[in-house]
């Protein structure tokens, strides 16, 4: 049944390749491609958040409190497991992999795009790997629009465009953030692009933040309810944030870089190397409880009346009423989410 409605959306969209001029069906695709990237997206963020829902379900009645420190150790041993026995012994990672496949594979992406990411980084994060959903959904977006472009045959232009839209997508379903997609897609990835590209890129980020809004239950985004007036007063503080975070990005990446070649050069099986890092992992995660999964619930903890609740069940809970301790605290985990997220996706 549902094999025999996939044909007749199919022959239904190539009815309309044939119908309509080339303009028209871009823009037709824009909106297809747009819902697709973002139910892959609802699908990934929802199954996450049920992985991790259960396993620490599981912690609190086994009443085991460095269960949280083992959980990442089972799910990247099953991430490896299932891109060994089902994905052909590797993936695609990162935003560089869809630069390459523009720049050197006619912007073809391999098929399994479209449902490893929601697997693997299901699996990975949801266990509490400390790595984002971001890099996953952007690939998995970028994926459905090379596909699509592929099955009707569109031209490597179209084809390139298509990616940008699921990218858009991708990025405004998982955050409801539409600008935020648009503007990844052409700075990051289309840098290029004409202007007559931007309409189908807004015209999937707007359908992908649509379908989001309407399906995607709240709680599974990071959501803030808090709103202030705008303080001219605060530029200088502003800008020294701009500045700050700047830094921290070269320190991540050069930090990335570092680790990276450090377990390339590791000559370990894949399961030895991805039990030695996500040990590594499991014992950063002990100490700051905080590295544990993406992050979300502790920037929404931050975001409250009380910051304190962040020290709770921590080695430092003594300090929940010290907001000194509590700045030097989220100043050391910041500084240890690059190594952490690093090992998360190196070994995984």
């Amino acid at each position: 049944m549902f094999k025999k409605i996939i044909l007749q959306i199919e022959g239904t969209i190539a009815w309309s390749r044939s119908k309509l001029g080339d303009k028209q069906f871009i823009f037709l695709s824009a909106v297809l491609v747009g819902i697709s990237a973002a139910f892959a997206v609802i699908l990934l963020k929802a199954f996450a958040h049920w992985v991790f829902t259960f396993a620490t379900y599981v912690s609190r009645i086994l009443k085991l409190g460095f269960f949280n420190s083992i959980l990442p150790i089972i799910g990247i041993l099953l991430t490896v497991f299932v891109i060994k026995k089902f994905l052909g012994g590797t993936i695609q990672k990162g935003t560089s992999q869809i630069l390459y496949a523009v720049a050197k594979k006619a912007s073809i992406i391999p098929a399994k795009q479209m449902y490893a990411q929601i697997i693997t980084s299901s699996l990975t994060v949801g266990m509490g790997g400390s790595a984002g959903l971001e890099s996953p959904i952007v690939i998995t977006g970028a994926a459905f629009g090379s596909n699509f472009a592929q099955k009707y045959r569109l031209s490597y232009k179209d084809r390139t465009l298509l990616i940008g839209c699921g990218v858009a997508a991708g990025i405004a379903a998982a955050f409801n953030a539409p600008i935020a997609g648009v503007l990844f897609a052409i700075e990051v990835l289309l840098v290029d692009v004409s202007i007559s590209a931007f309409t189908p890129i807004m015209i999937a980020a707007a359908t992908g933040a649509l379908v989001s809004v309407i399906v995607l239950n709240e709680n599974i985004l990071l959501s803030f309810k808090q709103q202030e007036d705008f303080n001219y007063h605060y530029i200088p503080f502003y800008a020294f944030l701009g500045i700050f975070t700047g830094l921290i990005s070269i320190y991540y990446s050069r930090n990335f870089q570092r680790v990276e070649h450090f377990f390339s050069r590791l000559k370990l099986s894949p399961y030895k190397k991805a039990l030695f890092g996500s040990t590594l992992l499991a014992i950063l995660i002990y100490v700051f409880p905080t590295l544990f999964g993406e992050g979300y619930e502790s920037i929404r903890i931050l975001s409250e009346s009380d910051p304190g609740q962040l020290l709770e069940d921590t080695l430092f809970s003594g300090f929940r009423n010290n907001s000194w301790a509590l700045l030097l605290f989220v100043g050391c985990t910041m500084l240890l989410k690059a190594f952490a997220s690093i090992t998360t996706t190196t070994n995984s």
